[in-house]
This record gives C-alpha cells, structure tokens and sequence, in this order.
C-alpha cells in the first residue's frame, strides 16, 4: 500500500495539488470516476431510507452535494470552481474504504485534504484581491453598469456593512505577540446549513433563480453564512442591498432595475415584508416573485434571512386576518430554507482544526453554555452581563428600545424617542431618585460602549457618506436584547405617555404609521387615530367605531359604509377610477347583504359578474340556493370555479359531495389548497368533513392529515377524535404528542381548564398563539369562558391580555359569534373591556 505523505504535493497552482492528491486517493483504492459518483448515490439512498425511519440526520446530508460523474471528473482535473469540506472527507471516506486504510490513516489524509483545500481558498482570496482596486469607481465604465443595481461581489470587503455581526476579541491570557493579527471574522466552520447554500449558488451560477431562506435566533450565523455562500459566485456577479431611504421604498424603486446574475441580499427579511400597511409589503413579495419567475432576468439568487417568529407570522396559514398571501407564497413556494438551531452543530474535527487556528473560536468552545458558540462569539453573555450592571435609567432606556422596536419602530431609533418614552416608563420613584439632569447622557455612554470589540447594547449609528445628517443622534438596539426582550414583554401593552411619546417622536413617517397599526390592533384606537385620518382602511367608517360590538353598531357600520359610497358616486369619482368603482360595488354588494337587502346584493353582484369578475358568480350562486335553486346555484359556482375563484370551487366542492361525487371534489380541492403557492389549505379540513358526514372515516383521516402537513395544526385535534372513535389509543395518544410538539395545545388546555387550573390553560392557549401556529386555541378558551356565566370573569380578563397582546381583532371576531348565539351579556362585557382600553388613554 502506498502511503501518501504529509507534504508530497509541492508543484504546481494550489488548485492543482488539491486534484492530483484526490487523485491519488482514486488511484490507490482503484475507482474511477463513476464508480465514485456510484459510492455517493448509494450513501444518498442510505441517508434517505435512515431519515425514513427517523434515525437521526447527518451532519453533513450526501443529497446536498454534487456527486455526478461529470462534477467528479472535473474535480480530479482540477477544473471545478470550490470543493467543500464535507465533499472531500466524504470523498475520502468512500476512497479510503476502497483502499482498506485504517481509521487513524483515513483521519491524517483528511487533515492533509483540508491543509490543501485550505491553500486554494486562501489562493483565491489573494487573486480576488489583488484584482480588485483600492477603492471602488466612482464612475461605472459603462451606461448598462451604472443602470444595473448593486456592486460587483469582487469589490466587496467589509462584511460588516451587510450585517455580519462582529466578533468578541481574543482574552489577553490567549494571545501573545508572536501570534499573527487575526483576520476581522472568525475562522468558519461550516454546518448542514451551509450545504443548501452552496447548493443554491451552484445552481445560480449554472443559471437557476433562487431564494434562500435561513431561520434562526438572532446570533447564530444566518447572515455570515450567507457571506461565505457569496464568495463561490463569479467575478461578474453582483449584490444588492437595498435599505435606504427604507427597505420597503428601495425595493420598489430599484427592482426594476436588477439585472440577471445579480444577488439580492435581503438580510431580516421582516424589514421588506412585514409593514405597516401590509398592502406595502405584498406589492415588495410580488416583485420579488415576479423577479424569480421571468426567464428573461435569470439566474438571480435572493438570500434572505429570518428570524423563528416573523417567518412564522409571514407565513401562518391560521390567522384571524390572511394579511401577507404573497408573503407567504414567496416563502413557502419554491423558496428553499433551512432553519438553523441555537446550538452549534458541526463536524468535531473542524471545530478543532478552527479552535487551533483561531483563539476566539477556541475561547467560545470552551466556555459557550449548551453549545452556543456564535452567540459567545457575538458577545452576547457579555451583553447580558452589562445589562444586570446597568443603572436604574439605562435598563429604562433598554426597555424603552425594545418596546419601541418590538411594536413596529425601524432599526434607527433617535435619541429624543429613547429618552421621552424611558422618561414615561419610569415609576415615579424612580425618577425622583435617579431622574437629574444628565442621567441619559450618561446611561447612553454605558450602553453605547463596546463589549469586546462587539457594539454595545445601544450603538450609535453613523451616517454612510454622502447622506444628510440626522437631526438628532440614532442609536440601534442589540439584535440579542430584541430577541429576548420580544419574547419578555409579547403580552405587555406600555401606558399611554409611552405611546404619546413613542408617536411624537418617531424617526420616520413609515415607523410613526407601524406605531399607530401596534396602537389600533390593541385597541387604543384614539391614539392610532391621531396619526391616520380617523377613517378605517378602506376609508368606509369612522375608524373609532371598530370595536364597538353588537348589531346596532354593525348596522351603524353598515349605513355609514353606504353612504359613503353614495357620496363617492355622486362625486363622480368612481366613474373616474374603474378600480376604486370595483372595489366600492364589491363593498356596497357586501352591506346591502349585511342590511337585508339581499335582492339589491345580488343585482350588484350580477352586474360585476357581467364585467367578467371572477367572484361575483359565487354571490349569484349562494342568492340561487339561499331560494333552493339547487341547479342554478351549481351552474353559477362552475362557472366561477373554471374562472378561478377558489370560493366558487369551494362551493361547488360541498354540492359534488353532497351528490357522492367525492373524486370530482377531490380533484377541485387540490386546485383550492395549492400548498406548493400557499392557496387555502383549509378546503382539505372541509373535504374531510365532508367524507365524515359521509360516513368514509379513512379518508376523513386522509384529508385531516393532508391539511395537518401543509400547516393547519388545528387538524391535530379531529385527527385525534377519529382515532378515538375507531379505538386506536395508541395512534390517538402518539398524535397527541405531536400535536403538542407542533403548537396545537387544545386538548391538555381544555384538560386544565376542567380542572380548575385557568393560569396553565392560559399559558397554553398563548404557547400556541406565540409560535405562530394558530390562534385556534386561545379562541377556544375564550368562547368557553365568556358563554358560561361562572367563567365570564375569567373569560374577559383574558379577553384584555389578548387584546393588550395585539389581537383586538381575535375578541372582535369572537363578540360577533357569540352576538349571533345570543350571548349579549358576554358581548357587553368584551364591550366595557375595548371601551377600558381605549379609556386608559386619557389616565
């Protein structure tokens, strides 16, 4: 057996020493190409069976590599853009096996593979250097450039202005002057994540579009792996990040102007989605759909990090109100993501290969606490410590930022803000003792001040070049202190000199609105009012009528809606704006239903029907059977349905089952769900109904599981009740367990309330609201308490939590179904409830 020595490969490019010792690998264990490409196949097979059966995944997955026969081909030629890693010990593995080499042999050849692919990444970074100038051109060399957006990936240098978080400095006790100065990141180590990226940029550079998604906490890598994943592109690519003069507004003014091979760095993706006006932010999913899908402007990567709870909001197909449908079709649909976890899982071997390499690295194993090694590497057990040392008005001054932050104010928080809403938070014991003149100045320098070489908890934000100067210093919170401070205060409303304050003295136009939309849906609709017009969102009612409940002030809703339609037409702008006229003869059908007025309804709708609008013909159907016009009905929603409308489908689906016709209703539910572009999953709830009432308990459990696997985990429960009714404990119990593991926490809640133990059943019915998964039981519990005289108490304080929780629209929804089961004492006390809240205005 030949031994290949440690550093045998001398001669030639980096490049070149790298393919011939691979090659060598091949020669000794006597496999071509194919029969490599073969050994990956087989291990990807194996894998696939292994995560079949739940065994656990491995670090790095084979199905995330290129294996084929070409791809090796040219690795051993040398001829292929950057080997991995994973690729090589993988490679190795397979090689060594062949060869018969021992365990302790096959670790040495892995660390002579990594030293040489060390080499011929630090060969490229030289050459990419050394081609790129000293300070990027002014001037574009062309026109077609200076239209293109972004800047060429060869001329980025300082990751941090894309949001890489700096590093902690290396402790005094392990460094020394004989060590080198240590480069601005830490030596990377990659994980399963970072397979999927590079996936995606191989398949970019060959000419696919993509979108890539990494979820996790704040601190564990989203953005730096990202950052290494745009080193593999080619020279000619180019970046994007648009933010200013905000995120939303540069996206829509400068999509148009992305050219192909361009990456589109969308780094906290709630930024570009999640608005004030949720309208702003589905015009920002749309271009970007449109932008991934036209041949023409092919290939663009956009990489797009995320955080657990706003990619859960963004894409929750459960809510009380569907606010982001293109949101959420951009995420889920062909979006790949990958979610990464706040433990640091990784190769052992490369994390001491870097520990060597790197003293931060090596300081973080170390000491990080259940495995958080990114999160020490960011500082953040420094940044807590400083937090617990902090004095009495610099932890308000914290507070004040995450609430400002957490309640929809952007990123750049200005100094006057942070100072009048902590001012307004403090206790006034508190400030009489610790309240003197210069006490923020001083509370702003400690928090302000680096931890580490890492920006404190309140940085303050420099202005780049070229740009006016703020009128007033800025400051940006702590990405760590967000994210716990979020999750600390998900239930907690501030008093109303927090929200005066906050809305005087917002940055910008678009952070005073997000503060106002926090406002209206807790229902402090006084101070909500203050910033918009008074009117609702369509500008049909006065907007302070929202929350009054019952049927005279629907009716009152519903008068002043038709009049100002009336006044609309008489004006004449609806003859003028075909698309406001559409939008006010859909609303005006609406009301004059709500009214009663169901033949004046439906000659709107007939009309818009004639115009060719798609959801008009189910209205026309439901007026036909509403007169048992069972024919005329079904031939009303078929015409809708082959137009498009899913609501139409869905009515036709309910009259082909009531016939038996189930594969024909099977066939239009599939086209309603569209789990692939995120259409309405609950038509597979419907069905499943359906075959129930039918008497088909097999496919009812068919069609609650298809529901419970595109998203809707309220299914858990009917699952459940089914396996029950058939006698499966055992499946009953087990899916129990998963539903709880998914957020679905129905059944223990009811367990608890039975029990008289309200504060578990709350916590419950909030852990499944607060992930983002449904709404469903925190419903439940309310219609359980507020319908029942004994609970009623019970039922309108927690009425109260939720509201002050953001979801006003929830306990509106809920006074409308017990109104319509004549539950009017319930509905008078969720009254004295929104009129308390938007009362505590003027205390």
């Amino acid at each position: 057996m030949t031994v290949i020595q440690g550093r045998e490969e001398h001669g030639g490019t980096p490049q070149e020493r790298y393919a011939r010792f691979l090659a060598r690998q091949a020669d000794e264990a006597g496999l071509g190409a194919r029969a490599i490409a073969d050994r990956f196949e087989e291990e990807a097979r194996k894998q696939k069976e292994d995560a079949a059966t739940d065994k656990p995944s491995p670090q790095y997955p084979v199905s995330g590599m290129r294996y084929s026969k070409s791809t090796i081909d040219r690795l051993l030629k040398g001829d292929i853009p950057r080997p991995t890693k994973p690729f090589t010990r993988q490679f190795l593995l397979i090689t060594s096996k062949a060869a018969g080499l021992s365990q302790q042999e096959f670790r040495r050849r892995c660390t002579e593979a990594c030293r040489l692919l060390d080499e011929l990444v630090d060969s490229r970074s030289q050459e990419r250097a050394q081609r790129r100038p000293e300070a990027p051109a002014s001037v574009p060399r062309t026109e077609e450039v200076a239209r293109l957006a972004g800047w060429l990936v060869r001329d980025l240098r300082d990751p941090f202005d894309l949001g890489v978080q700096r590093a902690i400095d290396a402790s005094s006790d392990d460094v020394s002057d004989s060590l080198p100065v240590l480069p601005v990141l830490p030596v990377y180590v990659e994980r399963e994540h970072d397979a999927l990226l590079r996936e995606a940029v191989l398949g970019a550079a060959d000419g696919r579009s993509a979108l890539v998604t990494l979820i996790g906490g704040s601190f564990t890598g989203k953005t730096r792996a990202c950052w290494e994943a745009v080193q593999l592109l080619p020279d000619e690519w180019r970046l994007w990040h648009p933010i200013a003069p905000s995120h939303t507004d540069a996206v829509l003014a400068g999509l148009e102007e992305v050219g192909s091979h361009t990456v589109l760095w969308l780094d906290e993706v709630q930024h570009y989605l999640l608005t004030s006006d949720p309208a702003v932010g589905e015009r920002v999913a749309a271009g970007l759909r449109e932008l991934l899908r036209t041949p023409e402007r092919r290939p663009v990567l956009a990489l797009a990090t995320a955080h657990p709870e706003d990619w859960a909001r963004l894409t929750a197909t459960s809510a009380p109100r569907d606010d982001y449908p293109q949101a959420r079709a951009l995420l889920t649909g062909a979006c790949v993501r990958a979610r990464i976890p706040d433990q640091f899982v990784c190769d052992p071997a490369a994390l001491e290969e870097a520990a060597q390499a790197d003293p931060r690295v090596a300081e973080a194993s170390a000491f990080a606490i259940d495995g958080r090694l990114t999160q020490y590497l960011a500082g953040v057990p420094v940044l807590l410590e400083r937090v617990g040392l902090a004095s009495q008005m610099a932890r308000y001054l914290v507070i004040a930022a995450v609430q400002l932050r957490r309640l929809g104010h952007g990123p750049m928080l200005p100094l006057r803000g942070l100072e009048a809403t902590a001012a307004s938070l403090a206790p006034d014991h508190i400030w009489n003792e610790h309240g003197h003149p210069g006490c923020f100045e001083s509370a702003l320098e400690y928090l302000s001040a680096p931890c580490r070489g890492v920006p404190g908890l309140l940085s303050p934000v420099r202005p780049r070049p070229g740009t006016p100067p703020p009128d007033q210093p800025l400051y940006q919170l702590s990405g760590t202190l967000f994210e716990i401070g979020r999750y600390e205060f998900r239930h907690d409303c501030p008093p109303a000199a927090f929200w005066a304050a906050a809305l005087q003295h917002a940055y910008t136009d678009e952070d005073r609105r997000a503060l106002a939309t926090s406002a209206y849906e807790r229902g402090r609709v006084r101070l909500s009012a203050s910033v918009s017009d008074g009117r609702d969102l369509f500008g049909l009612y006065d907007r302070g009528s929202s929350y009054l409940l019952g049927q005279e002030a629907d009716r009152a809703r519903t008068d002043s809606a038709l009049a100002t339609i009336d006044a609309h037409r008489a004006s004449g702008e609806l003859q003028r704006n075909a698309v406001l006229a559409y939008f006010y003869r859909r609303e005006e059908a609406h009301h004059l239903h709500q009214r009663g007025e169901h033949q004046q309804a439906v000659s709107v709708w007939r009309e818009l029907a004639d115009q060719g609008h798609p959801d008009a013909y189910v209205h026309v159907g439901g007026y036909h059977l509403e007169l048992g016009r069972r024919t005329e009905a079904e031939r009303w929603f078929r015409r809708g349905a082959e137009a498009g409308d899913d609501d139409a489908m869905q009515e036709l689906v309910f009259l082909l089952a009531e016939d038996g016709l189930f594969d024909e209703a099977a066939e239009w539910t599939e086209r309603i769900a569209r789990p692939a572009e995120s259409g309405d999953i609950y038509a597979y709830s419907r069905l499943a109904y359906r075959y129930e009432r039918a008497g088909d308990l097999a496919q009812a459990k068919v069609y609650f599981r298809k529901a419970i696997d595109a998203g809707l985990v309220d299914c858990y429960q009917e699952l459940i009740r089914l396996h029950y009714q058939e006698g499966d404990i055992e499946g009953a119990c087990r899916l129990c367990a998963e539903a709880i593991e998914a957020g679905e926490t129905s059944a223990p809640m009811m367990r608890a309330e039975e029990k008289g133990e309200h504060a578990k059943a709350d916590k419950l019915a909030f852990t499944a609201r607060d992930r983002g998964r449904t709404v469903g039981p925190l419903q439940f519990l309310l219609w359980h308490r507020l319908q029942r005289p004994d609970t009623l108490v019970l039922g309108t304080a927690l009425a109260r939590t939720v509201i002050d929780g953001g979801d006003a629209f929830v306990v509106q929804g809920m006074a409308s179904e017990l109104s319509a089961a004549g539950h009017h004492r319930a509905v008078e006390a969720l009254q004295r409830v929104f009129d308390e809240v938007d009362e505590s205005v003027d205390q």
